[in-house]
Formats: structure tokens, C-alpha cells, sequence
């Protein structure tokens, strides 16, 4: 008889929690436990550089994928890069994931040092890119993220997290054949959870008047959502965490909050959270909930919880009184 779902959930979270610090005979044992379901040859080993392939990639391998979590739920995609221990870690993996366009700028050094066999999945490279043109000088923060380059932040879109499910279990179907079929129906049944999110979202979001639809925050993450659902982005710094103001900014920030008659500034996680809240204060205007820009909470480490999180946050703070109730 195989182990229940619930013993390979058990197995899947301690092989998480070896990464970095695990023997190799401690691996091989979780590997075994895991076998009680499918055989070890049917088990393919993935390490993720980001909390939203984490989640993809378990949402698609089911049982028949163990995922190495390298960057953890909490922590800034624009800071983390993997250390000697997360690559000891991950030395067994077929896959590495990764979210791609630009996103993680160490990946062509990475590349260089993989072994052969082992390989990196880029999820967001096949899907349509925004661009940062001329016009949004905000946007163009360092010369990774300029003028010309792809917004990075793909994830915050639900039609780009259906390209992505189709991607990864492609690329899943690859590298393990006989899981195949099954990797691709767990894609189309995340696919049909994702399109009843949002339906939900569109619901939601429709309590806020087009006129209210600003997403004002310090660091420019959101275009992608705000393409989907008709917000004008205002960012007040630029795409990475890391970016400070620069001379004459923060006087056209202050412009354009008033032009655009901004209602409310939202803080995100891991953003700079004071030169918000000086805008926020010189301006006359509010300060929102936390939006989840880069990666979700720990305790609910999944882009469904992430993107409802963000969605009632917005409603909350943008919508009429009693309609974000």
C-alpha cells in the first residue's frame, strides 16, 4: 500500500527544511519515503530561486516533484541571491527555477557554474513582456530596469500565471515523460482554480470606481495587475527595493500625486517604507494595507493567497465607504 497525500506532504516539507544543511543520506531517506507513492526514478527533484515557483511548481508536480525552496516566502527577490549552501543544496536537482526577464541578475554567472544535466527554467521568458518606455521616467530606477527593459514582475497577473502553469508542466513533462499526462491535468485544474480567482478579483474590483483606480506605492510592481484591471500605476521610487530617490524625484512625485488627484499610497513588503510615509505626509493623503509585491507571507506561501490578499487590500482602501465590506 502507498503513502497517503498527507505523508508526502510530510516528506515534501522535510526535504524542504534539509536544504542547506541536510547529508545526502538524509535526502536519500526522504526520497524513500516519497517512493512509497511513486517509484525514485518517478520523483524529479526541482530547486526554486522564488516563493511564486515554489508554489507553481507544487501546484504542478503534485507527488511526482520534490522542490528544493531555496529563496524563502518573506525575503526580497531584488536582495536574495543563492549562497554556497542553498547551490550545495540543490546540486541534485534536474531543474532550477527561476522567474526570469531580469529578475534575478545573477543567473548568466549561475548558468556558467551548473553541471552538466542540471539546467535553469526561466518561467517568465516565453510570456509577453511590459516594457519601461521613455515617457515613465518613475519606472527607470538602474540600469538593469531601464528604458527598454522588461518589467520583471510578471507573476501579477493571473493570465501570466496560466502561461506560466503551461510552461512549467512543459517543461516538467521534459524532464520526467512518463509523468507527462499527469503534469498537464494538474495544469489545466490549476488553470480553472486560477479563472474562478479572477472572476472573483473582477467582482471585487469593480466596487472601485475607474476614477479611484490608483495604485500608488514605492516600488513599481504592479503594471502587470494594473494592465489587467485598469489602475494607473504610480510608483514612487522605481522597480528595485533597493532604489533610493533620486535629485528632483520626489518634487514630480509630489506633482503628479496632485494631478492625479491620489487618494491613498500603499506600503508593500520589503519596500522602503519611510519615504512613503513622507510622501504620504507631505501630500495630505492616506496610507493603505501592505500589498504583497515580491513574494507572499510565510504563512500562506501560495500566489492564490497572495493575489486575494492584494485585491482586498485594494478594495478596502479604494472602494466607497460600506463596498469594501
Amino acid at each position: 500500500m502507498g503513502w497517503g497525500r498527507g505523508t508526502v506532504e510530510r516528506g515534501r516539507r522535510i526535504f524542504s527544511g534539509l536544504a542547506g544543511r541536510g547529508s545526502m543520506i538524509k535526502r536519500i531517506l526522504v526520497l524513500l519515503l516519497l517512493a512509497g507513492t511513486l517509484s525514485a526514478s518517478e520523483v524529479l527533484q526541482v530547486a526554486s530561486l522564488n516563493p511564486i515557483a515554489t508554489d507553481l511548481a507544487r501546484q504542478i508536480g503534485g507527488d511526482a516533484v520534490v522542490v528544493i525552496e531555496l529563496m524563502k516566502p518573506g525575503q526580497d527577490p531584488h536582495v536574495y541571491a543563492p549562497s554556497p549552501s542553498d547551490l550545495k543544496a540543490a546540486e541534485d536537482a534536474v531543474l532550477i527555477l527561476a522567474m526570469g526577464k531580469g529578475l534575478e541578475t545573477y543567473l548568466d554567472g549561475l548558468r556558467e557554474t551548473l553541471p552538466q544535466g542540471q539546467a535553469i527554467v526561466e518561467i517568465g521568458k516565453m510570456i509577453p513582456s511590459l516594457r519601461i518606455d521613455a515617457e515613465k521616467a518613475l519606472f527607470a530606477c538602474c540600469p538593469t530596469h531601464s528604458h527598454g527593459a522588461a518589467d520583471p514582475h510578471w507573476w501579477h497577473s493571473v493570465r501570466n500565471m496560466k502561461r506560466a502553469a503551461k510552461l512549467l508542466a512543459d517543461a516538467f513533462a521534459k524532464a520526467q515523460p512518463p509523468q507527462a499526462d499527469a503534469f498537464r491535468k494538474r495544469a489545466k485544474d490549476y488553470e480553472s482554480r486560477l479563472d474562478s480567482l479572477d472572476a472573483w478579483a473582477k467582482q471585487e474590483i469593480g466596487r472601485i470606481p475607474l476614477t479611484h483606480r490608483h495604485l500608488t506605492t514605492a516600488h513599481a510592481a504592479f503594471n502587470y495587475f494594473c494592465e489587467d484591471f485598469r489602475f494607473k500605476p504610480v510608483p514612487i521610487l522605481g522597480l528595485s527595493t533597493l532604489d533610493q530617490p533620486r535629485p528632483g524625484q520626489m518634487r514630480m512625485v509630489m506633482d503628479t500625486l496632485r494631478q492625479e488627484n491620489v487618494e491613498v499610497v500603499f506600503p508593500e513588503n520589503g519596500a522602503n517604507p519611510g519615504v512613503l510615509e513622507t510622501v504620504a505626509k507631505e501630500a495630505g493623503i492616506r496610507v493603505g494595507g501592505v500589498l504583497l509585491a515580491g513574494s507572499p507571507l510565510p504563512e500562506a506561501p501560495t500566489f492564490e493567497a497572495m493575489f486575494r490578499h492584494n485585491v482586498e487590500t485594494l478594495v478596502a482602501a479604494l472602494a466607497p465607504s460600506g463596498e469594501g465590506k
